[in-house]
């Protein structure tokens, strides 16, 4: 017995190892009985398990959607779709493979019938990271290290503040990316102030630059250009 239980969790462990990594954004386009339909799966693998949202658009509306009953087994990969289409909820349910940054499914709605389509995973985003500033404000020289995370079209992470010999840290909130459009605000917190001020920042991704227009509440609006950090290429 203690044979056969070390065999079958040396199987279990083989079969998490060689699981594809399924995690990013993955993208698709094909035709269906109510017109064509373009879907963002955004994917997260831990082991054999898969999670994630599939973002539905189609020529008259848009539906997001959680993925459930995500599994993984090496290069074979299955999950859920639950849609709401016209008031209705129709089970869609996925199963194929993995092939590098392709994947091949089949794609079976509800008892309507079987597609199959192809996915293949989207660039990382070219924001994620590390990116440093410095400028000449009303207040003094600072110092900003900007750290971004993304979730699909989400921008998030912290922004660290350097004025003198104070640093600040906060979060960045309300971020957004659209192609290379990027938004988001910092609510910097100043000592002794009874409110923190809404500084909203707006702007373009040009490569290792971002081109930023920083306003400061009411109080002032300036021109910033932030570098990817050289740790973070």
């Amino acid at each position: 017995m203690k044979i056969f239980a070390i065999l079958m969790a040396g199987l279990a462990l083989a079969g998490t190892a060689g699981a594809a990594d399924v995690t990013g954004r993955w993208h698709s386009e094909f035709e269906t009985v109510v017109g064509p339909v373009k879907y963002n799966y955004d994917l997260k693998s831990d082991g054999t398990n898969v999670t994630g949202r599939a973002v539905r658009m189609g020529e008259e509306q848009t539906n997001e959607t959680t993925l459930t009953e995500g599994k993984l087994a090496g290069d074979d990969i299955s999950f859920v779709e639950k849609l709401s289409f016209n008031d209705q909820d129709v089970r869609i349910e996925y199963s194929g493979k993995v092939d590098g940054d392709t994947m091949k499914l089949t794609r079976k709605v509800g008892d309507f019938g079987e597609t199959n389509i192809v996915a293949t995973r989207a660039a990382a985003s070219p924001i994620a990271g590390k990116w440093t500033s410095e400028f000449d404000s009303g207040v003094g020289h600072q110092s900003y290290t900007f750290n971004f995370t993304v979730d699909g079209d989400k921008l998030g992470g912290k922004a660290t503040r350097a004025i003198d010999d104070n640093k600040t840290e906060t979060d960045i909130t309300e971020g957004k990316i659209s192609g290379g459009d990027v938004s988001f605000v910092e609510m910097l917190k100043i000592p002794d102030a009874d409110q923190a001020i809404r500084i909203q920042y707006t702007g373009k991704i040009a490569g290792d630059e971002i081109k930023l227009t920083r306003a400061v509440g009411e109080f002032a609006t300036n021109q910033i250009t932030a570098k990817r950090a050289a740790d973070a290429k």
